[in-house]
């Protein structure tokens, strides 16, 4: 599993081989905050993207007139991860940045990735590691991990993404929604043959209250999502495993909320009784990477636990 190489955090990194895309919903402040960070980027070349998820407040007026040197297009209604899809055939450049509308990544982690992009032709995607702007938290205790390593089976909320690599798996799958896309994304990236990326101190902010505390909606769509996952990308023992894995973990998150623990069970019988969504012909299904998954889930779960109140504690996700 190979160490990125010591020259790629080069400040002459290509940012006109840059496309950000950026997908908001009803979070105009977070917006301001991760378009004034995006800023040097774009003032460096790379391209801005910002599609606006039919928000019911301002957001639309806010890309405006904070981002003039941006695109900005609003959709007619909320269509969750789909909005990144549409954002991501806009774009015209090289490499993909598909950020949430509160999330950026470290200058230093961006130039090392997109320097990687260029050294590498044949790398499909690199995750950067999540951590909060405020409490230096990080959401998986990723940094335990020691190096870069290949392949990797997971993505976040700050990706980045070979356009060609995303337009040939379909890039993130709609019927999701919310929630497993990106993960469902590296298994995909993985099972057309391309490479995916992950350095530890490659760094992308992430000023999310969904990462600390679990929607009711989370715990329906998450646990559909993971169980259709799982479906998606493994047969026999690895595919039950897997979903075993997921299902039970969602309801040891739901800790002391009994109506968490209801839509966790809705969300898992839906994920197994209805169809799952097919994966491109791109991809095959390749049981490794999610096992590969399911071992670092259990290792880096293992030294972290869930609070009673359904709070994530570092290990969670």
């Amino acid at each position: 599993m190979p160490d990125a190489p010591a020259n790629l955090s080069d400040p002459g990194a290509d940012l006109r081989t840059l496309s950000i895309v950026i997908l908001v919903y009803n979070r105009r402040d977070a917006l301001r905050r991760t378009l004034r960070e995006v800023e040097p980027h774009a003032r460096a070349g790379a391209e801005v993207i910002v599609i606006d998820n039919a928000s019911a407040d301002d957001s639309f007026a806010v890309a405006r007139e904070a981002a003039p040197w941006a695109r900005v297009e609003r959709l007619d209604r909320n269509l969750g991860v789909e909005g990144f899809n549409r954002g991501a055939a806009l774009a015209s450049r090289d490499v993909l940045l598909i950020l949430d509308d509160d999330a950026w990544p470290e200058p230093e982690a961006l130039r090392s990735a997109i320097a990687l992009f260029a050294a590498r032709p044949e790398l499909a995607g690199v995750m950067l590691h999540r951590r909060h702007p405020a409490t230096g938290e990080f959401e998986w205790p990723f940094g335990r991990v020691p190096g870069a390593r290949e392949p990797w089976p997971d993505m976040g909320c700050a990706n980045l993404v070979r356009r060609s690599a995303w337009q040939a798996v379909g890039g993130y799958e709609s019927a999701f929604f919310l929630y497993r896309n990106d993960t469902d994304l590296a298994l995909k990236l993985l099972g057309a043959g391309g490479a995916v990326h992950f350095h530890p101190g490659w760094i992308a902010l992430h000023d999310s209250p969904a990462a600390r505390t679990k929607s009711l909606r989370w715990f329906f769509l998450s646990t559909r999502n993971w169980v259709w996952m799982c479906r998606r990308h493994a047969r026999g023992f690895t595919r039950w495993e897997g979903i075993v894995l997921g299902w039970a973990w969602a309801h040891r998150l739901a800790g002391r909320r009994p109506r968490a623990h209801a839509r966790a069970f809705a969300g898992a019988w839906a994920g197994l009784f209805r169809p799952a969504p097919r994966l491109p012909a791109s991809v095959t299904q390749r049981g490794p990477a999610l096992r590969q998954l399911l071992r670092l889930k259990r290792r880096l779960r293992a030294r972290g636990s869930p609070r009673p109140d359904g709070l994530r504690t570092a290990g969670q996700e």
